[in-house]
Order: C-alpha cells, then sequence, then structure tokens
C-alpha cells in the first residue's frame, strides 16, 4: 500500500514538472487587434506582422464570447496563432497619422507622405483628426481631441479692439469688411455682398499683425449670433511644411476641413490666421522658392476657391514680405483685402506707452491719468524728434542721400519693450533697497538701450521705410545697398545716444 502511495506521489510530481517545462518552452505571446468577425472565422492583426483568419472554435464561443468584439486587444499564441485571452495592458505606442478620407470601415491617411488605407473601429472620427494605429499599422485604435491635434481650434482670444493702440484707421476699416456683414447681414445680403474671404496684413515686423488676426477674431465671436461662439485656428506658416512629399498640401487641407467642420456644426465664423505666410506662399516659378512651393501654393488656392459660401471661413494671413507672396494668392475672390499696418507715428506711440504704462506703479505716491499721459507724451516727442538719425545712407562720390531717423525702427513691440526694460530698472533698484516705482528715468534710459540694441541692425528697416525716405525709388537704394554700391552709415549726436554714450554703452 505505501509502495502504491510512493508511486502516486511520484506520478503527481511528474505531471507537475511536466507541466512546468512545459510552460517554460512555451514562446511568449504576442498581441494583436480584432479587425472584423465573421461567422466561421475571426480576422485579427498581429502587432508582429501579418493578419490571420482564426477558426471560431467551440471553447472560443462560450468562455470568450466577451472577448470577441472589433477592436479589441487580444494576447496570441505565436504557433497557432489563436485567441488566448484579452490582454491585461493597454497599447504604449504606435504610429499617428491624420485622416484624409473615410470609407465605409476603414480610413485613409498619410504616413511618412503616403496615403494608405488602414482598418476603422473608431465612431466619432473626422478628416482632420490625428488617430493612433495599432502595433501592426492596419488599424486605427485611437482617436485624440482636436484640441491635442497639430491644428487645434483654440479658444477665442480675450483681444478687444481697445487693446490696440496707433491704428484707428486700419481697424475701422477692417470693421467695416469684416464685422459689419455680420452686424447688418439683411443690408449687406440685399447688395449681394458678404465678408471678406481673406485679409492679407502687412507692413514692418512687431507693428501689430498678430493682435490685430486676434482682435479679429474676438470681435467675430462676439458678433455670432449674440452667443459669444467662434473658432481660432492660428497657424505659423513654417509649420505648414513637411519632408515628406504631399505632407505639407495635406497640412492645408486638414486646416481647412477644421475650420469647415467647425463652422457647419456651430454656424459660427472661424478665423483661419496665418502667420509669417510668405514661408509658404512664395510666387512660383521666380527661383526664390523650392519645387515644394509650385504644388503648396495651388492647394491653397483650391481650399481658398472651394470655401463654403456662407462668409463663414476668413483668412487672415500676416507677413513682412508681401512683395514674394504669390499674386494668385492676392488676387480678389481670394484675399480680398491687402492692409497695410504701418509703423506707429507720434501719436500712435503715445498711445502705446500709455497702453503698456497702465497700472504699472510708479514713484509718485500718487500718479493720475493725466500724469501717465504726460510722460508717454514727452517719450514720445524726444523719439520722433527730427533731430535723431540713425543711418545714412551716403553714395561714394555724391555724398548722402537720404537719413533714416528713430522712428523708421520704431513699432508697437519696440514699445512693450522699453516699457519692460524700465520695469526692470525699477525692480533691481527696488530689490537693491533704493526707491520703489518706476521713474521717467527708468523710461528714458529703457529708450536709450533699445535704440543702443538696435544700433548694426540694418535688417530692422524694412521696404516701407526705404519708400517713407527715398519715394518710388526705396526698392533700387535698398537694393543697392545690400550689394555694396551704397553704404548704410551709422549717424549719432542724438539725445539717446548721449545718454547711452554716458552710461557706457556702444554708440
Amino acid at each position: 500500500m505505501a509502495k502504491n502511495d510512493a508511486l502516486e506521489q511520484l506520478q503527481q510530481e511528474n505531471l507537475l514538472l511536466r507541466e512546468e517545462v512545459e510552460r517554460l518552452s512555451t514562446p511568449p505571446y504576442v498581441t494583436g487587434t480584432i479587425l472584423d468577425i465573421g461567422t466561421k472565422t475571426i480576422r485579427l492583426a498581429a502587432d508582429s506582422g501579418g493578419v490571420y483568419d482564426i477558426a471560431y472554435q467551440g471553447r472560443l464561443k462560450k468562455e470568450l464570447k466577451d472577448l470577441v468584439k472589433k477592436g479589441k486587444r487580444v494576447s496570441i499564441n505565436p504557433q497557432s496563432h489563436a485567441i488566448v485571452d484579452a490582454t491585461e495592458f493597454q497599447n504604449i505606442g504606435g504610429e499617428v497619422s491624420v485622416v484624409e478620407e473615410i470609407d465605409t470601415g476603414r480610413l485613409r491617411i498619410q504616413s511618412k507622405g503616403e496615403p494608405r488605407y488602414v482598418a476603422n473601429i473608431l465612431t466619432d472620427v473626422k478628416i482632420g483628426d490625428e488617430v493612433l494605429l495599432d502595433g501592426s499599422g492596419s488599424v486605427a485604435i485611437e482617436r485624440f481631441e482636436r484640441r491635442k491635434s497639430k491644428y487645434a481650434l483654440e479658444e477665442i482670444p480675450n483681444a478687444p479692439w481697445t487693446n490696440i493702440g496707433g491704428l484707428e484707421s486700419v481697424i475701422a476699416q477692417i470693421r467695416t469688411e469684416v464685422e459689419e456683414p455680420f452686424i447688418h447681414r439683411e443690408v449687406f445680403e440685399k447688395y449681394g455682398r458678404g465678408p471678406v474671404k481673406g485679409i492679407l496684413l502687412y507692413g514692418p515686423p512687431g507693428c501689430g499683425k498678430t493682435m490685430i488676426a486676434k482682435s479679429i477674431a474676438h470681435n467675430l465671436s462676439k458678433l455670432s449670433n449674440g452667443n459669444g461662439k467662434g473658432h481660432f485656428i492660428q497657424v505659423k506658416g513654417p509649420e505648414i511644411l513637411e519632408k515628406w512629399l504631399g505632407n505639407s498640401e495635406a497640412n492645408v487641407r486638414r486646416i481647412y476641413a477644421a475650420a469647415r467642420d467647425a463652422t457647419q456644426d456651430s454656424h459660427a465664423p472661424v478665423v483661419v490666421f496665418i502667420d509669417e505666410a510668405e514661408s509658404v506662399l512664395k510666387t512660383r516659378g521666380t527661383g526664390i522658392s523650392t519645387d515644394a512651393y509650385d504644388s503648396i501654393v495651388p492647394q491653397f488656392l483650391a481650399e481658398m476657391d472651394g470655401m463654403n459660401g456662407n462668409g463663414n471661413v476668413i483668412t487672415v494671413l500676416a507677413t513682412n514680405r508681401e512683395d514674394i507672396i504669390d499674386p494668385a494668392i492676392l488676387r480678389d475672390g481670394r484675399v480680398d483685402r491687402r492692409i497695410r499696418i504701418p509703423r506707429p507715428d507720434k501719436q500712435g506711440a503715445k498711445e502705446i506707452f500709455q497702453l503698456y504704462l497702465k497700472g504699472k506703479p510708479f514713484k509718485t505716491r500718487i500718479f493720475r491719468r493725466e500724469d501717465s499721459e504726460k510722460l508717454a507724451t514727452e517719450i514720445a516727442s524726444s523719439i520722433y524728434d527730427g533731430d535723431h538719425v540713425m543711418y545714412s545712407v551716403v553714395h561714394p562720390r555724391e555724398g548722402v542721400l537720404g537719413n533714416f531717423q528713430y522712428r523708421h525702427v520704431m513699432s508697437g513691440a519696440m514699445v512693450k519693450g522699453m516699457v519692460d526694460r524700465a520695469c526692470t530698472f525699477a525692480i533691481k533698484r527696488e530689490i537693491e533697497g533704493g526707491d520703489k516705482g518706476l521713474t521717467k528715468v527708468d523710461l528714458e534710459s529703457a529708450v536709450a538701450a533699445s535704440f543702443a540694441e538696435t544700433d548694426g541692425f540694418a535688417q530692422a528697416l524694412a521696404l516701407d521705410d526705404w519708400k517713407d525716405v527715398f519715394g518710388s525709388q526705396g526698392r533700387t537704394y535698398r537694393d543697392a545697398c545690400n550689394a555694396g554700391y551704397l553704404v548704410l552709415e551709422r549717424i549719432g549726436g542724438g539725445k539717446y545716444d548721449a545718454q547711452t554714450k554716458s552710461q557706457g554703452g556702444t554708440k
């Protein structure tokens, strides 16, 4: 009896050892995704590669019935490719692609510059969405929210027109072309007029083009049926460019697909703002651009021509090189209005100084609005003094041909930088135990330091500045100066040059 017990024990141990050996020798499972379910087979894609049709086994019907769902992630036996169980882990990664077309049960995507089709298990996917593919790259298993996508619909910026100073005439023109068609819709429809389809904002850098685009979106959202809804898509021109052939054109399609979807869903205006537009919309066939632009520009033209007729999608382009943008972009019916954003004049600079000085702590205990206006007026007047000359254009034989003054490098962004720099002086003094609050001397020192840093950066002069000094010959003089036939000579001697020198700055 004892012998039989010992034999039975050995048999059990042998069985356990065999099971352990079998377990250790079994290759690791691979993961996959169920693509489709038929009456007799299940089609699945393995992450390791390959698509398999698995027989609908009896065990699978009973024990794994809840597992058999389209899009389910499962563990697969690498030898038999049979479904073992649901995987315990989520998909940790995969290729992200953009949807270009939606077909029954599948999607057309753009992957590494090449279009291809993948299976679709998603129910709420739209053209332009970013989707995550499974490990095999055969099926889209997750959709990313548009706000997480590259060309996202952004929240409407809080940028009322009151945030912009010195551009009253420009703002009035934009409001006439863009806002009034929504305010007086019936009157405009009677005359067959609607909002402009596109606007080009051009001029020197830092003069408010981006702020104006945001203000357009902000005010349109307030006029949209009174509900404050609207959408804003902001894209930097270089973001559209990609190395894969066809991807840049696809990016243009995605931008406008997102805009069309948004306006169809909400019936509210959508502003598509493309900053640095010259980087993607250069003139074709001039030798100043690569062959890539020869296809990007036509794609952009196609999207502009294909805009829905309700006028709810408005394209705003911003550039400081309007001279190299393709003329086909700028014709009426596409970009209908071309609005120059000039450098601020003395009154404009005063208003911008007032905007940025508002709310700042000053040295005097009581600093009234009148004091702020007086300080802004004094600083602006000193900057726009005709005696302040930055550069002279000199001919080797004929001498000085014309002068660029301080006003030719001024911009709203530069004013903001001056105020910020003045605040830095005041902050440093207060930290070191000195007087508290901003002073006029701080602001004058900041202005002097800003012009000292601008010294030597002749590229700060835009084509408009050359035309302002030399009229219709401005472009010719600029090109001659760049070619070395004329000399752009730094001229000092003004108030801020002397102040910079006394502070140890470079002339």
